[in-house]
């Protein structure tokens, strides 16, 4: 075999392994983006809205790997109620479009006014950004060495008019 042959397999099996470890890192990702779409769809088992329409309106803001793993639970039921996950701007009227909105990767003073937005609105907030629960959001989801858990703030969502069920409330990280 010649030597710039040689060169170019070593090459080529260097850059596979790197790949390879890539791949892995965004495994893990994926594995944390599937357990957090998962809840999010469990949730809404859990929860009444003031008004009980057909449809569950899920609305995305945000870019990142969950938002393909959202888009997983478009067209499932819940409760008798189909879910439809779309992605929006957060600029959109949200409080008409959505009856749940998860925030992710989301610049602070865009989530706080999304948040101020939909204050006292029967809209579910749900994110993976730090503190969110404290920062006025209805759900937070955060992690735990290597569990999920989530904290739920009973001012937001008894100021949305949304009924949050004991069972899930004995579930959660409960914030006042």
């Amino acid at each position: 075999m010649p030597i710039i042959t040689r060169t170019y397999a070593i090459l080529a099996i260097v850059l596979l392994s790197s790949l390879n470890i890539i791949e892995s890192e965004a495994s893990e990702v994926t594995k944390a983006d599937k357990v957090k779409a998962a809840i999010v769809y469990k949730l809404t088992k859990f929860i009444t809205w003031p008004e009980k329409k057909q449809t569950l309106a899920l609305c995305i803001i945000g870019s990142g790997t969950i938002n393909s793993e959202l888009l997983k639970i478009n067209h499932k039921f819940s409760m008798g109620r189909r879910i439809s996950v779309t992605h929006k701007a957060p600029t959109a009227p949200l409080e008409k479009l959505c009856d749940i909105v998860y925030i992710h990767n989301t610049k602070m003073d865009r989530m706080s006014d999304i948040i101020e937005k939909l204050q006292n609105k029967p809209v579910l907030t749900i994110s993976d950004s730090e503190n969110f629960v404290y920062q006025g959001g209805s759900i937070g989801l955060f992690r735990t060495g290597s569990r999920i858990r989530f904290a739920i703030s009973h001012s937001a969502t008894r100021g949305a008019g949304i009924s949050v069920s004991s069972q899930l409330m004995g579930l959660a990280k409960t914030v006042k």
